[in-house]
């Protein structure tokens, strides 16, 4: 819907916060800062007691049994570097030097009974999976208010023919050696109470905001190929740079392959919604497009196989296409997207009103960059099976099968994407002249986006910008951005003062929540007033009642009732 907020605001627009301005920084020359970071951790008071706990727990196991070696408790990974940051969390990983995880969750479950009953937890185990590149096993535990996932500390060894990694028990160090990143490898010692930093690289590169890999970055990504959008997505959440040679590895055509095959489309997807939810992830989309990896994150996932078999040739290479294009649309995207940004606030217009409804939650700016990559589908729409007669929209497909998003992501996006094409005569109208437009014409547009009708505009204000820069310049590149700034700028807000006519229109139509409008009159109601069986005119008669109270705001039932009558011959064959 149209926030009612904005009503109030076309006259006197109020400065609020830019949700996703920041500006986007090409690649190479990302900067690098250097920050304070202390290498001691002060826990707060939860931390302290689970600490504690631990130790307890920890020095009574040491104690019940001559051992080989001591037992001790580490937290590794993202809580250290958000720790060492200044940040909060509540996610722990939990790293044993001579017990599995499940071990370790057994022997303090048992302790727990016996001397802290108040602190007993659940556990459950989840088991790795190699040839998807799960290889660690892992118990998990909520304890004191913390997620945590206990595990032993491992060793990756490799044959010349496999890229499977045998799994062994292994120390600190040989743990921290195969970990994503510097940064990332950084342990926190509980019996010691301490920061270990294994690769003597952690601590620097986080004060520096450089991620790199501990090892040689591509035997790194050939193992998780995910690794490579993880450290993309801490580039974006953090404004981190990406080490040079770590950055090139990421190019290599292997890496493409084994980020498509290797990688379940789940995990692929729950680490891209990630980069897509991040404080400046238009740099995470700059970085995914720089590397050519659109195409491994935005594909069909296991359907491939099946469109190919089900559509004529033309369709299949239709979509291929598409697909061949989609990173450099992605660069001109993120390109364009700082020159925008900054015209909007210039104008202070509603258009920049709207921006800052629409990215008030995370959620509608992960579905506004999905609509704006996938925006070149349009309504682009395939057979899924040689059996089935009805088509799938491929933004769609790629969406709920190849991301394994859900309802939310995908009917929503695919919507937009699809609806910029097939009403695209009626925004045109719209936007040529909005003195012009009938109530119940822009009604009935806004109606076909529920909920995200701002979202939706939003949308198309900034993918018309493109087009028409890209319409006059044929291409969009940092040349063009910045040998005709001027004429870009005029464009730019020549789309913005258009969309912010519509917009202003809208509020004064009062449509902002023309989704919420419920027909006058109900199916029964009209079976009996009628004196007709029920049947497929109700749904047209609906329809038709629906136009007639966006047209007539004021009518009553009474009113509509006698419309109805008047045009049964529309919708029966009476």
């Amino acid at each position: 819907m149209i926030s009612r907020s904005l009503s109030g605001s076309i006259n006197k627009i109020r400065p609020l916060a830019c949700h996703f301005r920041p500006q986007i920084i090409r690649y190479s020359t990302r900067h690098i800062m250097n920050q304070h970071i202390d290498s001691k951790i002060n826990l707060n008071e939860k931390e302290s007691k689970l600490r504690s706990l631990l130790l307890k727990f920890c020095n009574h196991y040491n104690e019940s049994a001559p051992r080989e070696e001591k037992l001790e408790i580490r937290i590794t990974g993202g809580w250290v570097r958000d720790k060492l940051l200044g940040k909060e969390s509540h996610d722990l990983d939990i790293a044993l030097n001579n017990l599995s995880g499940e071990d370790f969750a057994d022997q303090l479950l048992k302790y727990l009974e016996k001397n802290e009953p108040q602190y007993v937890f659940k556990r459950n185990t989840i088991k790795s999976n190699p040839e998807k590149s799960k290889h660690l096993e892992t118990c998990t535990a909520r304890v004191m208010g913390f997620d945590i996932d206990f595990v032993n500390l491992r060793s990756e060894n490799y044959s010349e023919n496999s890229r499977v990694p045998q799994i062994e028990c292994g120390t600190a160090e040989e743990d921290a050696f195969r970990r994503d990143a510097t940064l990332n490898a950084l342990f926190y010692n509980i019996n010691h109470d301490m920061v270990e930093d294994f690769t003597r690289r952690g601590l620097d590169d986080l004060r520096s905001g450089i991620l790199r890999t501990p090892l040689d970055p591509l035997q790194t990504f050939l193992d998780d190929p995910l690794r490579v959008l993880r450290l993309i997505r801490f580039a974006s959440r953090f404004n981190f740079k990406i080490d040079d040679s770590t950055f090139e590895a990421m190019k290599k055509p292997e890496i493409r392959t084994a980020l498509i095959h290797k990688i379940s489309r789940e995990r692929v997807g729950d680490e891209f919604a990630k980069t897509l939810t991040s404080d400046h992830v238009e740099y995470g989309l700059n970085l995914i497009a720089s590397a050519n990896l659109v195409s491994c994150i935005f594909n069909s996932g296991p359907f491939a196989q099946n469109i190919e078999k089900s559509n004529d040739p033309q369709v299949v290479k239709k979509i291929e296409s598409v697909s061949n294009t989609l990173n450099r649309w992605v660069e001109e995207c993120v390109q364009l997207q700082p020159f925008f940004m900054e015209k909007l606030e210039a104008e202070k217009g509603p258009i920049f009103e709207l921006q800052n409804t629409v990215f008030s939650d995370k959620q509608q700016q992960k579905l506004f960059w999905l609509a704006v990559t996938l925006a070149p589908f349009a309504s682009l729409a395939v057979k899924t099976s040689p059996k089935k007669a009805g088509t799938s929209y491929v933004s769609e497909i790629i969406l709920k099968e190849g991301l394994r998003y859900g309802k939310n992501e995908f009917d929503v996006v695919s919507n937009l994407v699809k609806e910029r094409e097939l009403s695209k005569n009626d925004l045109i109208s719209f936007l040529h002249d909005t003195s012009s437009i009938q109530r119940s014409q822009l009604g009935l547009y806004l109606r076909k986006f529920p909920r995200y009708s701002e979202l939706n505009i939003f949308f198309n204000c900034f993918i018309e910008t493109l087009t028409a820069i890209k319409g006059e310049f044929n291409e969009v590149n940092d040349v063009v951005f910045s040998s005709s700034s001027s004429r870009i700028n005029e464009i730019i807000v020549s789309v913005l003062k258009s969309y912010g006519s519509l917009v202003e229109t809208i509020i004064e139509k009062d449509m902002m929540n023309a989704h919420e409008i419920k027909p006058l009159i109900d199916g029964k109601t009209l079976v009996k007033s009628l004196g007709m069986k029920p049947g497929p005119w109700i749904s047209k008669a609906t329809q038709e009642i629906i136009v007639w109270q966006l047209d007539k705001p004021e009518g009553t039932p009474e009113e509509c009732l006698t419309f109805i009558k008047e045009s049964l011959p529309k919708f029966t064959d009476v």
